[in-house]
């Protein structure tokens, strides 16, 4: 019984062995299947990253945000004043 108990379980050396020869074989084969070099990678990763992000912020932020805020402003106000009877007009 006991050596039946001692088989079953996972041996660790066995699992380090495995886990340090799989992040060998897969770190080969991804410099193997790479569809370009670093540095193309890594321009190619930061142009779509900027253009995704323009799009973003464009779609998002009004493109005159001070004009619309002022004009927000002064509606407000108008509105302020004909709500007071515009006390400061005579």
């Amino acid at each position: 019984m006991k050596r039946e108990a001692e088989k079953s379980e996972l041996d660790g050396g066995f699992l380090i062995f495995g886990m340090i020869v799989g992040l060998i074989i897969g770190g080969l084969v991804m410099l193997f299947k790479a569809p370009a070099s670093g540095q193309a990678f890594r321009r190619q990763i930061v142009s779509e990253t900027g253009q995704n992000l323009r799009t973003t912020i464009e779609a998002v932020v009004p493109s005159d945000a001070l004009g619309e805020s002022m004009a927000e402003g002064k509606a407000a106000a108008r509105r302020r004043l004909s709500e007071l009877g515009e006390p400061g007009r005579s």
